[in-house]
């Protein structure tokens, strides 16, 4: 943020102990937490369509392996 946002965030905020770092810390802890909830989600739906025989195991395995990397680039993105 350049010197006028910082004035405007600070000066939006007077006397609050929540600071800029803090507020971009939570957006991404929570961009995290839905990236890993949504792969969550992804391994679970997968595995029970494999078991119902929805799909071959190759094609769930796909989706699984799909979702866990577009979670490690969400989060390697998000932390860097």
């Amino acid at each position: 943020m350049d010197p006028d946002q910082l004035a405007a965030f600070r000066g939006a905020n007077p006397g609050s102990p929540v600071t800029e770092a803090d507020l971009l810390a939570l957006c991404a802890g929570l961009v995290c937490a839905l990236a890993i909830a949504w792969c969550g989600w992804v391994v679970f739906h997968a595995y029970r369509n494999w078991s119902g025989g929805g799909a071959t195991p190759g094609e769930a395995g796909g989706h699984v392996l799909r979702a866990v990397f577009l979670t490690v680039v969400v989060l390697a993105v998000v932390t860097w």
